[in-house]
């Protein structure tokens, strides 16, 4: 996903895994072959150690863009739209939105191509996956970056029928991204989700506000304002 989410197509994956001795590492082994042939990506080398105290497991994975879309590149006036695959379910008692087990190959590998479809004809310049931080989270490190505000209505945001709501904005989707859209451009790009079978909606405006307000209801409610304090520090520099 943060392949994709910049425009580009992965091409290979380097894992390095610890665990414990025996047949510990196995699931996650089995996984990431499964995950290698489900999406098309290899898995050409990396590391292991079987005599750590725990599982873990870091991931690197290399990939090619011809245009990119970036966290910085955000315009003001532009719709943030928020595209998320609903077709699937938590993976409990986590907050993951899992839309990818069982779903067939070919179908995960051309909702992604998506993403590099939109940059590659110019619809989109800005663009985010969304991580653990939620659709709002996310949505405030894509300004942050971009030193960008905007007002998102939170009735708008695609949601699964029968999923609380609360717990919804928390989620982190295996389907899920937010960009940065002309007026021009929104048509065509929800056309382009829309025939992929996924969720897309323009949730909300972006200006140069530098502060995030949420809207529930008809009531506008001030939640971040990113010119008093950052939440990742990777914004431009203001002059003091």
């Amino acid at each position: 996903s943060d392949i994709y989410a910049m425009g580009g197509r992965p091409l290979a994956v380097v894992d390095a895994l610890w665990s414990r001795g025996g047949e510990a590492a196995r699931p996650i082994l089995d996984g990431l072959v499964e995950g290698a042939r489900v999406y098309g990506v290899p898995l050409v080398g990396g590391h292991s150690n079987r005599r750590n105290d725990r599982e873990q497991l870091s991931v690197s994975i290399i990939g090619r863009a011809t245009r990119l879309l970036t966290s910085f590149d955000a315009r003001s006036g532009e719709h943030l739209v928020a595209a998320i695959d609903l077709r699937g379910r938590f993976q409990e008692p986590y907050a993951y939105w899992n839309a990818s087990t069982g779903t067939p190959a070919e179908r995960l590998r051309g909702d992604l191509e998506v993403l590099p479809a939109l940059a590659e004809a110019g619809l989109a310049r800005a663009g985010k996956d969304i991580s653990m931080a939620g659709v709002i989270g996310t949505a405030l490190m894509l300004l942050e970056c971009s030193a960008k505000g905007a007002v998102i209505d939170l009735e708008a945001i695609p949601c699964p029928p029968g999923v609380d709501f609360q717990r919804w904005l928390s989620a982190f989707p295996s389907y899920g991204f937010l960009l940065s859209v002309a007026d021009d451009d929104l048509p065509e790009v929800l056309a382009r989700f829309a025939a992929r079978g996924i969720a897309a909606a323009s949730i909300g405006r972006i200006d140069d506000s530098r502060q995030l307000d949420l809207c529930w209801h008809g009531q506008r409610l001030p939640f971040w304002n990113l010119a008093e304090e950052a939440l990742i520090g990777c914004g431009p520099r203001r002059e003091a």
